[in-house]
């Protein structure tokens, strides 16, 4: 009974250690597996718990095997096309947009794959309209700056021609003033020589009258001296008388002529020497004496009173014509001035407009220049915005030299 028991027990301890080696077997072939050793293989055959659970393990080896082994072919497909990816974007990173990303598909990295080529389509076409505006922010800047400089100096320019055209209208001014003080004092210098010359007409005028009426007394004498001349042939009982009358009337025409020439145009002494001689008429009608020779030599000297007080007319009426030609010359010369008055007052008038207006054109000079000088403050201030929008073009322009782009 005893050999039975220790048989049974041998035959145990055979089994326990089987199925320990079975199990250390299996334990080597898992850990095999957990190191990522899928080709380990479960040598174990049988029937029972130990036969089916070797099969079943050597089968999911073989699964996860080949599951790990497509997993791994999808791993090195993923990681290509991860590459490719990112050698794109590497080159992209770099500035170089050339690049072309040639992975394809419906998965995520396909569409990752189609979403970085279109963000490459889209930097290369930013790019490339980002480098062309560039230049043509660059181009339009320069041509911008040099406009600026050249329309500065054009203004500067005309802010200095209008000074010179503000100080010439100032000067203008100034001078229109001068005219219009000139002006003024020529009109007033007419109207006085206008007043003065129809003064000096009226005079003439009462000149000639005067001188008439001189011409017109002589003619009266001269026709007396006739009468006395036929009186005094049919008289010889009043000699003495006649003689005085005679040297009386020879003095008087003397005298007369004396005061025609003193009197001049006035002649007013006349009127006395015929006052004189109608008194000595008298006495020579109520004169006693009876001189025969010398009623012959009165009658030689009212002769020769006659003829002088003939050729005295004929001097006053020269001097008349004269005076009448002067009077009309003077009347023409009035008649101009009186012309010209309304001339004077109608530059004297513009002359007024001038000076309002040179000064008008003055103060709008200075209004000129100092806008010409706002104008050149503006111009430099935006020549300095220019400048840096050409700093900024320029900047972007050499950021964006880094890309290359198709």
């Amino acid at each position: 009974m005893a050999d039975n028991v220790n048989a049974v027990t041998e035959r145990e301890h055979e089994a326990a250690e089987d199925l320990r080696s079975k199990v250390d077997h299996l334990l080597s072939a898992v850990n095999k597996v957990t190191e990522g050793d899928f080709n380990a293989q479960i040598e174990l055959h049988g029937e029972g718990a130990i036969g089916e659970l070797a099969e079943s393990m050597q089968i999911m080896i073989n699964y996860i095997a080949m599951a790990t082994e497509q997993k791994q072919t999808e791993v090195e497909t993923l990681e290509r096309k991860v590459d490719a990816i990112l050698k794109v974007v590497t080159q992209a990173s770099h500035g170089d947009l050339t690049g072309v990303v040639d992975v394809h598909g419906d998965d995520a990295i396909g569409k990752l794959a189609a979403g970085v080529q279109a963000m490459l389509s889209s930097l290369n076409t930013l790019v490339s309209q980002v480098q062309r505006s560039g230049i043509q922010v660059t181009s339009s800047a320069t041509e911008i700056a040099a406009t600026a400089k050249q329309q500065e100096a054009t203004i500067a320019e005309q802010a200095a021609t209008t000074n010179e055209i503000a100080a010439t209208a100032t000067e203008i001014s100034a001078t229109t003033k001068e005219l219009t003080n000139t002006m003024d004092e020529v009109a007033a210098v007419a109207d006085r020589t206008r007043s003065s010359a129809a003064s000096g007409h009226e005079d003439l005028e009462r000149m000639e009258s005067t001188m008439q009426q001189i011409v017109e007394a002589a003619k009266s004498i001269a026709a007396r001296f006739e009468v006395l001349n036929e009186k005094a042939k049919n008289i010889n009982s009043v000699v003495t008388t006649i003689t005085k009358v005679a040297d009386q009337t020879n003095l008087l025409s003397l005298n007369a002529a004396i005061e025609a020439e003193k009197a001049g145009e006035y002649g007013l002494g006349f009127s006395v020497v015929a006052t004189e001689v109608r008194r000595l008429a008298d006495q020579t009608a109520v004169a006693t004496l009876d001189i025969e020779q010398m009623v012959k030599e009165m009658q030689t000297a009212v002769s020769s009173g006659v003829l002088s007080m003939e050729k005295f007319t004929d001097q006053v009426r020269s001097s008349a014509s004269n005076v009448n030609q002067v009077s009309s010359q003077l009347a023409e010369i009035i008649e101009q001035v009186q012309e010209f008055t309304p001339r004077f007052e109608n530059v004297q008038q513009g002359m007024h407009f001038q000076a309002q207006g040179a000064q008008q054109i003055t103060e709008a000079m200075v209004q000129l220049s100092e806008s010409a000088q706002q104008s050149v403050e503006s111009i430099q201030h935006s020549n300095a915005a220019i400048d840096s929008l050409n700093d900024a073009a320029q900047s972007l322009q050499s950021g964006v030299s880094k890309f290359r782009v198709s």
